[in-house]
C-alpha cells in the first residue's frame, strides 16, 4: 500500500468561455490556460469580459479587459492575444467580446495536493469550455454535505472502527473487543476499554468526517483496495479507496487501528519467530520499529538523516531483531545502504532467527554489492540452516546469483531438512517456494508443470549452481 504511491486531490476548477455565435468566431487555436495559482490560493473567482478585434490574417488585436477581478484579468487577456482563427471575420475590425467564467470549487474533503490538468472542449453551441481539473487521475464520489461533515457527539456504547482490505478485516469496539479475520481464519482479542475509546476519539475529527465515501485511480485496472467504517456517537462513516490514492488521513486511520489491534502479530505470529522473507511487506506498526527503520525501508535519505539526528540508533532492533540496515537492504526505493555503512552499521548483525542484512537483500532478488564489499558473511545460516543463496535463488535472477557465487557462496550447504540451494530453485520454479511471505495478498499460483520462473533465467540459474558444484538433496 504501500509506497509506493505521494498523493492526489479532487478540487475542480471549471473555466468556461461564453462566446456569442453572432459576434465571435471559434478560435482555431487555443493556447494552454491554467487557473492562476495566486487566485486559486486566494479563492478568487468570477467573470472576466475581454474585448478584441480580428485581423485579416486570423489573429487578435486591440485585446482589452472590459470587466472582472483584477487577479484574473491578466491570464484571460494573454490567452485571447494568442488566439488564431481559421477564417477571417467580416467585416474586419469588428469588436468581439468573450466572457471567461472562472469558477473555483474547493473539494469537499479539503484535500488539495496536485497539479492542474487543463482540458479544452467545444460546447456545441458556439462556445468553448475549458476545464482546469486539479487531479491527476483521481476519481471521487459520495462526498459529504456540510451537515454530514459536522462532527459526531462523544463516543458511546456500540461505537467501533473497522478496517477491511483484501481478504482481511480488523475491528476494534469501544468495549475493547478486537476481532481479526483473514480468509477462513478468525481470531479474537481484547485491549483496555480506555485505549479503545481513545482510539475512536482520534477519528472524531474534521479531517475524517470530511472524507468522501470513495476514492479511485482513474483507469487503474489492477491495484489494492481497502476501506474503513467508523461509528461514533451512533453515526457511521464509510470510506473506501482503490489504488492507494485517498488523502493521507485514510492511511493514518488504518495504521492507528493496526497499532491498537496489534494486527502485525495476528498476521505474522510471534515477531521473534518471523522470517526475514516478510521484511518487504513490513508496513504494519510493529513493536520496536523506529522512524529510522521506516525511512530506511522507503529509501528516504533525508528521513534517515532526520531520524539519526532525532536520536534513533543504527543498533536499534525491532521485535524480530531486524536492524535499520536490514530494512535498507530490503528496500525497493533508493538505496541508503551506503549511508548506513558509512555511519557504522554492523553488516553482519543477526536477527532473532539468525538472519542478516544480506539475506534481507536476497529476499528482493538482489545480492547487494555494497554489503558484499563491506565483508558481509555470504555463508551464514539462520536457525533452520537456510543460507543467503537459498533465499536468492527463489527469485531466479542469474546475474545476482553469479555475483553471490563469485563472493564465495557455497552450493554445498543444506538446511535442517537436507535441502540445497538447487532444491530451493527447483521448488520455486514449480510455483512452490520453500519459504514465502504470509502477507494476505499472497496467492499461490497453480502450475500444470514447473514453469513459474522465466525459462531462460531458470536454466541459467541452474547451470550456475551446477557449475559451482551443486548437488540435489534427497528430497
Amino acid at each position: 500500500m504501500a509506497n509506493l504511491w505521494a498523493r492526489f486531490s479532487l478540487s475542480l476548477f471549471a473555466l468556461t468561455f461564453s462566446v456569442c455565435q453572432a459576434q465571435t468566431a471559434i478560435p482555431d487555436f487555443m493556447p494552454e490556460l491554467k487557473y492562476p495559482p495566486i487566485a486559486r490560493v486566494a479563492r478568487v473567482q468570477g467573470d472576466v469580459v475581454v474585448s478584441f478585434q480580428q485581423t485579416l490574417d486570423g489573429r487578435t488585436a486591440d485585446v482589452r479587459t472590459v470587466s472582472g477581478p483584477p487577479m484574473l484579468q491578466g491570464i484571460a487577456v494573454e490567452n485571447v492575444k494568442a488566439w488564431h482563427f481559421a477564417t477571417m471575420a467580416k467585416p474586419a475590425g469588428q469588436v468581439h467580446k468573450v466572457t471567461f467564467h472562472f469558477q473555483l470549487h474547493p473539494s469537499d474533503d479539503r484535500y488539495d495536493n496536485s497539479q492542474p490538468i487543463t482540458k479544452v472542449e467545444l460546447d456545441g453551441i458556439g462556445g468553448i469550455r475549458v476545464l482546469s481539473v486539479f487531479t491527476t487521475g483521481l476519481e471521487r464520489s459520495e462526498c459529504p454535505s456540510a451537515v454530514e461533515r459536522a462532527l459526531p457527539s462523544a463516543v458511546m456504547s456500540g461505537d467501533f472502527v473497522e478496517v477491511d482490505r483484501w481478504n482481511e478485516v480488523v475491528r476494534v469496539d469501544v468495549d475493547g473487543s478486537v476481532a481479526w479475520e483473514q480468509g477462513k481464519t478468525s481470531q479474537r482479542g481484547h485491549i483496555p476499554p480506555d485505549q479503545a475509546k481513545s482510539l475512536l476519539e482520534q477519528f472524531r475529527t474534521q479531517s475524517v468526517w470530511s472524507l468522501c465515501g470513495r476514492y479511485n485511480q482513474a483507469g487503474l485496472m489492477d491495484g489494492d483496495g481497502s476501506s474503513f467504517k467508523v461509528r461514533i456517537g451512533g453515526r457511521e462513516k464509510n470510506v473506501g479507496e482503490y489504488g492507494d490514492v485517498a488523502p493521507p488521513i485514510f492511511r493514518e486511520v488504518e495504521l492507528a487501528v493496526d497499532a491498537a489491534a496489534n494486527t502485525h502479530q495476528w498476521r505474522h505470529g510471534d515477531p521473534s519467530r518471523e522470517s526475514i522473507i516478510e521484511i518487504t511487506y513490513e508496513y504494519l506498526p510493529k513493536p520496536g520499529k523506529t522512524k529510522l527503520m521506516d525511512a530506511a525501508q522507503r529509501g528516504d535519505k533525508a528521513g534517515v538523516q532526520a531520524a539519526l539526528a532525532a536520536g534513533d540508533k543504527l543498533t536499534d532492533v525491532d521485535a524480530s531483531g531486524w536492524t535499520p540496515l536490514m530494512y535498507a537492504a530490503s528496500s525497493y526505493g533508493e538505496s541508503v545502504v551506503s549511508e548506513m555503512l558509512k555511519a557504522g552499521a554492523n553488516v553482519n548483525a543477526r536477527s532473532r532467527r539468525g538472519e542478516t542484512a544480506l539475506m534481507a537483500s536476497a529476499v528482493t532478488g538482489m545480492a547487494d554489492e555494497e554489503l558484499l564489499d563491506a565483508r558481509a558473511d555470504v555463508n551464514v545460516v539462520n536457525d533452520v540452516g537456510m543460507t543467503t543463496l537459498m533465499l536468492l535463488v527463489q527469485r531466479g535472477e542469474p546475474d545476482e546469483i553469479k555475483t553471490l557465487l563469485k563472493a564465495g557462496a557455497s552450493t554445498f550447504k543444506k538446511d535442517a531438512a537436507g535441502r540445497t540451494a538447487l532444491d530451493y530453485l527447483n521448488a520455486a520454479n514449480c510455483g512452490r517456494p520453500i519459504v514465502k511471505e504470509r502477507d494476505p495478498k499472497w496467492m499461490t499460483a497453480e502450475y500444470s508443470r514447473c514453469n513459474a520462473l522465466n525459462k531462460d533465467d531458470y536454466r541459467k540459474s541452474k547451470e550456475l549452481l551446477i557449475d559451482a558444484g551443486a548437488s540435489v538433496g534427497s528430497h
